[in-house]
């Protein structure tokens, strides 16, 4: 995975790259220290998996940053890294385009488990900033399991067929931590608090058949 990090404080950038380097194997982070620097570099000849942004770097103008950056390059998959955190940012971040949202304060082992998330197509919101349960029940009256990526359909299978994290990270060649986040994006997007709801969610939305092993 090649990732660019636009970040202005270089300890985290730093932070990061050995983070990358030591947890993520094949993987390789650049970073620059603002906007205009980022969309450069992927506008030039190198290919980037995904686009990590910092919202408070100068030249973001708050969100407005995210937006030109999405319409510029409306393919690429873009997190956003912040240090403060509130459930309106995660909301607004989200609604824009942005396939996850990091806190900088995110303990490293999940950090890179949420990355390998996003960069294959599914999305990460920390835990306490999910929808509330109105607001996923809402979402699931509404909902399919189309809402899924195909990995979340296969690992809900796998849910369906009642094997564990630890199961199914052995059985897809997964870290058991990233097996942990694909869970948490079913429950979010099926509007459900637990592995019975997710089940069930299954079977009405028209049932998953477990996975062969």
């Amino acid at each position: 995975m090649h990732i660019l990090l636009a970040d202005d404080h270089p300890l985290f950038a730093e932070a990061l790259k050995e983070l990358v380097r030591r947890s993520m194997s094949g993987s390789h982070l650049e970073s620059v220290g603002s906007l205009d620097d980022a969309h450069r570099a992927l506008a030039g000849h190198e290919t980037f998996d995904l686009l990590m942004l910092d919202i408070d770097m100068p030249g973001m103008n708050g969100l407005a940053g995210l937006e030109r950056t999405r319409n510029r390059f409306p393919t690429l998959p873009i997190a956003i890294v912040s240090g403060v955190t509130d459930p309106d940012s995660v909301r607004r971040v989200i609604a824009l385009g942005a396939r996850g949202f990091l806190p900088k304060t995110m303990p490293s082992a999940a950090l890179s488990a949420a990355l390998q998330v996003i960069a294959a197509g599914g999305t990460y919101i920390p835990t306490e900033y999910a929808a509330t349960p109105a607001e996923s029940a809402a979402k699931t009256d509404r909902g399919t399991l189309g809402m899924l990526t195909p990995r979340e359909q296969e690992i809900l299978g796998h849910l369906v067929s009642g094997k564990t994290n630890k199961e199914i990270a052995r059985l897809l060649d997964l870290q058991e931590i990233t097996v942990k986040l694909h869970v948490r994006s079913i429950f979010r997007k099926l509007g459900v608090r637990n592995r019975v709801e997710a089940v069930n969610a299954a079977a009405h939305f028209g049932s998953t058949a477990p996975p062969r092993s």
